[in-house]
């Protein structure tokens, strides 16, 4: 039986200082994991699972109540859903050689890697789950490509039938759909294929339960959107409207929170009555990455641009997935998320920190005889979960290259 050593068998002080280094360089590209609910995590030893329930908001009451009468009651509704946390990890392996001949010190330089690769890999999930669940809002307010519906009786958890769309087929194809109101309210999903004859949408992943007739849903694709087509103050507002209209609570009761990657905080100062962060009052703002705010929002910068292949209608298969949580490195369409508390979610196994693992080979480790390597490897169990897709809303835009 091999062995090998970790952190936990170094000295105290140089397991501290390589778990501070991972932090170091982990925590400021984890821009939305400083922003998301932690409060749900899985208790140890009880499987890796997670339900959830958003509630379904009441009907508003228009009539009065009748003198010495009680009201009718109504049933408390909601609708359930359920996450699994899952294992990420990378290794760096180092060779004895390197170790022997490079100038600086490799294992620092090992964990620095490993930290910013953690941070990354980590936000890239809550990027991807706000991809896929927040409401879609395109800058140019679109009406060819951004439709509100009602739902027909013929639904299933999977398909719902809509007579307003009267698009082509595949029209809608690796767009998003979320719905407004009725049980359903603030869930998204991917849609997967429209088959015009019939006004049916097909999505992923399955609802627990069917959208019920004359719910109302939003369907939006990003066929059309333009280098041009760059986040302005009008569209933050209008996105500011949205939530303030789903009743999306506000970050300490004042403000919403937004991401934005470079190239669209470049567009967006050129065209917003800015307000630095440095002429905050608070210092540690500055310290956590934030940018400003405007429009009653907080705007922090995610160097790590969450970009995707514009939509075009062709059939939803491997070889041409584009849209929504397809990310691609050389994408056009810029997604930049503004949302409310309890929007998002990080949920993790409880006690269980994301870890920092360095074994070297030891005496009694057979499979690695002449100790002609080493590694440095970080892991975390986790998922993003959004909690309600009508506290966040999603902003599809170009962007302008200023270089």
């Amino acid at each position: 039986m091999s062995t090998a050593t970790t952190t936990s068998t170094l000295t105290q002080l140089m397991k501290t200082y390589y778990d501070r280094r991972l932090l170091k360089f982990a925590e400021p590209v984890m821009v939305a994991d400083k922003l998301a609910d932690h409060s749900r995590d899985i208790p140890q030893k009880e499987g890796k699972t997670v339900n959830f329930t958003r509630l379904v908001p009441l009907s508003k009451i228009t009539s009065a109540t009748s003198e010495g009468a009680n009201p009718d009651y109504v049933e408390m509704e909601a609708f359930e859903f359920e996450k699994t946390v899952s294992k990420y990890s990378n290794s760096i392996r180092l060779t004895d050689t390197l170790q022997l001949t490079a100038y600086d010190d490799v294992l620092d330089d090992a964990v620095m890697l490993c930290g910013v690769n953690m941070g990354e890999s980590i936000n890239y999930q809550y990027r991807l789950a706000m991809s896929l669940g927040f409401y879609p809002m395109r800058v140019d307010n679109s009406s060819t490509y951004a439709v509100s519906g009602e739902v027909d009786s013929s639904t299933t958890t999977t398909v719902v039938d809509a007579a307003n769309l009267t698009q082509a087929d595949d029209f809608w194809n690796d767009g998003l759909i979320i719905f407004t109101d009725g049980q359903c309210a603030g869930y998204a999903g991917l849609v997967t294929d429209f088959v015009a004859s019939t006004d049916t949408v097909t999505f992923e992943p399955t609802l627990k339960d069917a959208p019920a007739a004359g719910d109302h849903f939003r369907i939006v694709v990003t066929t059309g959107l333009a280098a041009s087509n760059v986040i302005t103050g009008a569209a933050v507002e209008r996105a500011v409207a949205v939530l303030k209209h789903y009743k999306a609570p506000k970050y300490d009761g004042k403000y919403y929170v937004g991401i934005m990657s470079p190239y669209v905080v470049y567009d967006f100062m050129q065209d917003s009555a800015w307000v630095n962060a440095q002429h905050y009052a608070s210092p540690e703002a500055i310290k956590n990455g934030e940018l400003g705010k405007w429009g009653g929002v907080r705007w922090y910068e995610d160097t790590e641009a969450f970009t995707t292949v514009v939509t075009d209608g062709t059939a939803h298969e491997s070889t041409v997935d584009r849209g929504f949580s397809f990310y691609s490195s050389s994408g056009t369409i810029n997604q930049t998320p503004i949302f409310g508390k309890h929007a998002i979610a990080g949920t993790r196994i409880g006690g269980v920190k994301d870890k920092l693992i360095v074994k070297v080979s030891g005496p009694t480790d057979t499979s690695n005889p002449t100790n002609a390597y080493s590694y440095v490897s970080w892991k975390a169990y986790f998922v993003a979960v959004v909690l309600n897709g009508l506290f966040g809303v999603q902003l599809l835009s170009g962007t302008s290259t200023p270089v």
